[in-house]
């Protein structure tokens, strides 16, 4: 199952969101929090997959979103060797 997520910077972590199963996590580098929304997705599919839900999981919402976005927005300093968002694509083992 392909999924979506937004990495950014946020203080001295960065933070992941997945799009479409509105789930985040965090890490100390862009590597690491890739890898912690990937654990976490897979964590919640199977979950809702045991629990018969696969059917509540909803996509994030355009506030949640928004609030992503621009929360933490101080932080920003652009230069060429700081990217301030990075959007991934990555799939989740667990089968629907």
């Amino acid at each position: 199952m392909p999924l979506t997520g937004i990495i950014k910077k946020s203080g001295n972590h960065y933070v992941a969101l997945c799009l479409e199963i509105n789930v985040s996590s965090q890490g100390e580098s862009i590597e690491e929090a890739r890898k912690m929304l990937q654990e976490a997705c897979n964590e919640y599919i199977s979950y809702m997959k045991d629990e018969g839900l696969l059917n509540e999981i909803e996509p994030v919402s355009l506030e949640t979103l928004r609030e992503f976005l621009i929360d933490d927005v101080e932080y920003v300093r652009p230069s060429s060797d700081w990217v301030y968002s990075e959007s991934i694509t990555f799939e989740v083992s667990a089968s629907v």
